[in-house]
């Protein structure tokens, strides 16, 4: 009986990597193979060689089918001078050619407007075969259909056909005709400008040489006489709506000169210079009055010192004259004070010689005395004169108040009718400015009209075309050329992409580094399910499953359980065929093996049992009930249930310690567990049971999966150890 580890776990018994393993595609990732590259170039170069010849051949062909056009180029320079010319002459302030004006004037070369002015101008209504615009046969016939029975419904009405509406029908047509020429020499018609200058270069191709200079100069011609007139219809309509408000200010101004000079007379009101006579008065009377208070406040504080001296007495008098001011200079007084001074210096001198008693000193004392009372009466008398000349400029300053509270009267009076004065006084002298500005900017305006000064000029004129422009027939090649190229490498990389270089023992052995263990036949079996007991196979069979045994024996060293992972790249390719096979072998050669169907692709047994529902509460089958036949040592357990096709609901349960245990359970009596895992390409189903498997087999059918996808799946971590070898199945 087999014991298996609880966790059943066989990373820890991996074998030993292979020396082929080695010397293969371990080491791709680190590299990039040139001569692997160079073979898949030459393997797709005829590809490549192909396409670009077939599209080279189309393209030349393509060219020499199309009509030649003739290009006829011109150019038009935007003159920059122009501005600083105007104002020279006429004083007009023109704007500057910016960006945003040379894209406008692109554009109305490009316009309708322009275009109609071209189809006038060169009278193409009365020739449109030369654009090829006329009505389609079909077209021509449903109107003569349509006019003919209008004119039957008309002539059975018993009216005849009405002659404004027939008129107005091919004005109509006429017109419609125009804009349809027009949109075809738009078409015909390249303008753009060259580089930042302020030259605008224009083309037109035709299918004629003379034909496409012929539209140029109409162009050309068209646009300089587009400018003209625009210029000359805003001059015109600016100098009209100038005359008409000139005409208007002049009269306005009048108007408000009358009425001010009626509304003085109306309120007697007179002015002197630019203010009333009333303003005026009360403007002096105020001055005066300023003046006035300003002396009169000066005049008693003089009366106030006065006042103050007479207080102090003779003793203080000397000192006091000086400070009261006299309506005239008195010369007696100042003898006065020079004798009374020389005196007072003469009685120190004798009184500090001879004494104070001296009869000399009191002679001098007698002296002084009787001048200190001379100039105290003048200080006296200099007080009163100051008391006097206050009271005079207070009475001066009450009857200028009185005065000024009249004058201030009468103005109160004339408030109203001057405020109103001054608004009459505005409005005269606003429409006087704004006359006098109209008629100067239409003098100016005037001016730039008589200018004859035009917006572009011609540098280059339209050229007769010496050659076909179009079609250019290198051109055309050289996209041939290019498209076919990138077409063949395209179809070649796809090629090479999907391209299955796996086909021989001998590339599996240099693309992967496994051995071949056996090469097989597909069985073409509509809607392959396998059989499951009866000997069905062929030698070359059983000789390849023979191989696949010793391949795992010798990979797991020959001991205990042995658990063997079948698996592929993609779906559909004999995976889950050679698992049931190499199972059977076994069980037909007295082996125990149980068959874990993960990949649920095999014919779903009897006894109806699966992983999910045992691990999902079902009692744990024995290995007997899940034999496919009493004589057979094979148990088929199924991954899922048979209403689920679905292998990632049983991945779900691939890392629990459930399934481990019930695979350990139902494997008492097994020697070889195969595991058919599904393909890699359907989901990480594979990589979760990859830890219950102690070896693996790449399958691989030619053709089927791509070398990357198998080689991707060769060196994936949960197989690169475990691979013991590969079944190349022949498509």
């Amino acid at each position: 009986m087999n014991e298996l580890p609880s966790s059943l776990r066989f990373a820890d018994r991996r074998g030993v990597d292979p020396s082929y393993n080695q010397q293969g595609t371990g080491q791709a990732e680190d590299y990039i193979d040139l001569r692997e590259l160079l073979r898949a170039c030459f393997r797709q170069a005829w590809v490549v060689v192909l396409c670009v010849i077939v599209f080279a051949g189309l393209a030349i062909a393509y060219a020499f089918s199309l009509q030649p056009k003739f290009t006829s180029f011109a150019t038009v320079l935007l003159d920059q001078d122009r501005a600083a010319l105007v104002e020279l002459i006429s004083e007009q302030q023109t704007e500057a050619l910016r960006d945003g004006i040379v894209q406008s004037e692109l554009e109305i070369l490009k316009s309708q407007e322009l275009a109609l002015r071209v189809v006038d101008n060169l009278h193409l209504v009365d020739r449109p075969d030369i654009l090829d615009t006329t009505a389609s046969p079909v077209a021509a016939t449903i109107g003569a259909v349509k006019n003919g029975l209008g004119g039957l419904v008309k002539s059975f009405a018993g009216g005849d056909p009405d002659a404004p509406a027939a008129t107005q029908a091919e004005a109509d047509q006429l017109a419609a005709m125009k804009e349809k020429l027009a949109l075809r020499l738009r078409g015909m018609l390249t303008a753009e400008r060259m580089g930042r200058s302020y030259v605008l270069g224009l083309s037109v191709e035709a299918t004629s040489p003379e034909l496409a200079q012929e539209i140029a100069k109409g162009f050309v011609d068209s646009y300089l006489e587009f400018g003209r007139a625009g210029d000359a219809a805003a001059l015109d309509s600016a100098v009209a709506w100038l005359r008409q408000r000139t005409d208007d200010l002049r009269q306005a101004a009048t108007d408000a000169g009358r009425e001010l000079e009626q509304y003085r007379i109306d309120n007697g009101l007179v002015s002197v210079g630019t203010r009333l006579l009333s303003e005026q008065e009360v403007s002096e009377l105020m001055s005066q009055l300023i003046l006035a208070e300003a002396e009169a406040s000066a005049a008693r504080a003089v009366a106030a010192h006065g006042r103050d001296a007479v207080a102090a007495g003779p003793e203080a008098a000397l000192a006091n004259l000086a400070s009261l001011p006299s309506s005239a200079p008195d010369e007696a007084i100042e003898q006065l004070r020079s004798e009374f001074l020389s005196l007072s210096r003469e009685r120190s001198r004798v009184a500090e010689r001879f004494g104070a008693e001296h009869a000399e000193v009191v002679a001098i004392d007698q002296r002084l005395q009787s001048l200190e009372g001379l100039l105290f009466d003048e200080v006296k008398r200099r007080a009163t004169q100051a008391e006097n000349n206050a009271d005079v400029q207070t009475r001066r300053v009450a009857a200028l108040r009185e005065g000024l509270d009249s004058a201030t009267k009468n103005a109160s009076a004339d408030t109203g009718a001057q405020y109103e004065l001054m608004q009459l006084q505005e409005t005269a002298e606003s429409y006087k400015t704004l006359y006098q500005s109209a008629l100067t900017r239409l003098e100016r305006t005037v001016n730039q009209l008589s200018l004859p000064i035009v917006d572009a000029r011609v540098l280059t004129a339209p050229d007769m075309p010496s050659g076909a422009s179009s079609p250019q027939k290198a051109k055309y090649a050289a996209i041939g050329i290019v498209l076919g190229g990138f077409l063949g490498a395209l179809i070649g990389l796809v090629r090479e992409l999907t391209r299955s270089a796996l086909k021989t023992s001998g590339d599996v052995r240099r693309a992967l580094g496994l051995p071949v263990l056996a090469s097989v036949r597909r069985k073409r079996l509509a809607g392959w399910r396998l059989p499951l007991t009866g000997p069905r196979r062929d030698r070359a069979l059983m000789n390849g499953l023979r191989s696949m045994k010793v391949a795992v024996d010798g990979h797991t060293r020959r001991s205990g359980l042995r658990t063997v992972a079948f698996i592929s790249a993609r779906p559909g390719e004999e995976r889950e065929r050679l698992a049931y096979e190499f199972a059977e072998m076994l069980a037909e050669h007295g082996i125990s093996c149980l068959l874990l169907d993960v990949a649920q692709n095999i014919r779903r047994p009897q006894h109806g049992h699966n992983l999910v529902d045992i691990l999902d509460g079902d009692a744990v089958p024995s290995f007997g009930e899940l034999t496919v036949a009493p004589a057979l040592a094979l148990a088929h357990l199924p991954g899922g249930p048979a209403d689920s096709r679905d292998p990632g609901e049983t991945a779900m349960f691939a890392g629990s310690e459930r399934m481990a245990e019930v695979i350990a359970a139902v494997s008492q009596q097994a020697q070889y567990i195969v595991l058919d895992l599904p393909a890699a390409s359907e989901g990480a189903c594979a990589r979760a049971f990859a830890e219950y498997a102690q070896t693996a087999i790449l399958v691989h059918r030619t053709g089927r999966a791509s070398d990357r996808e198998v080689q991707a799946l060769a060196m994936t971590p949960d197989w690169d150890e475990k691979l013991c070898g590969a079944v190349l199945v022949e498509s």
